[in-house]
């Protein structure tokens, strides 16, 4: 379904919505990390825990929802006379993106279902007294593996921002050409 927004090379609204929600969260989510990893073991490390995994539950459910809006509603083409190189690297950043988001929260809770959660519980705590739960039948060996990947996707992660925040930077005020504007909400060009 092509809209008018992809006629005018532009991100629909509920894509662009999705995309800055998740930015935010992603971008909390590594100051939650930051702030909670480096404290002592105790209630106050519980609570930022709870709310790491909060986030991060939330990242995966709205990155599953924006995967489903962008098959039903396919983002603009690039420019035609973007080059070869571009449109590899911007294929790759998407694709790279949709792992993060994805991957990260379930290495995440994975890591917790096989961690000492698990050895009570078939239920992880969130923030606000919520709860989730464990993902079923994973072996406790799993454990120091998908916290392991989680660390190394949170690295990707760093690496795939500065990226995707230098390109987005670069196509706006540097090339001023087709590719800047395709997001709100800058304006097109």
């Amino acid at each position: 379904m092509i809209t008018r927004f992809a006629e005018q090379g532009r991100y629909d609204i509920g894509a662009a919505g999705l995309h800055w929600l998740i930015a935010v969260l992603l971008f909390a989510e590594i100051y939650v990390g930051w702030t909670f990893g480096d404290m002592d073991r105790g209630a106050v490390r519980d609570l930022w825990f709870d709310w790491h995994k909060s986030v991060g539950i939330t990242i995966l459910i709205l990155s599953l929802a924006r995967l489903g809006w962008r098959i039903v509603n396919p983002p603009p083409p690039l420019p035609a006379r973007t080059p070869r190189w571009e449109r590899v690297v911007a294929g790759l950043s998407h694709f790279g993106f949709y792992m993060i988001m994805i991957g990260l929260p379930l290495t995440g809770w994975a890591a917790v279902s096989t961690g000492r959660a698990a050895l009570t519980s078939d239920m992880m705590s969130l923030a606000g007294g919520l709860s989730w739960p464990l993902l079923p039948g994973l072996p406790r060996g799993l454990h120091e593996p998908m916290e392991g990947v989680h660390e190394v996707l949170v690295k990707v992660t760093y690496v795939l921002v500065v990226l995707h925040v230098s390109a987005a930077l670069k196509h706006q005020f540097l090339d001023r050409g087709r590719m800047a504007g395709r997001m709100w909400p800058f304006p097109r060009r």
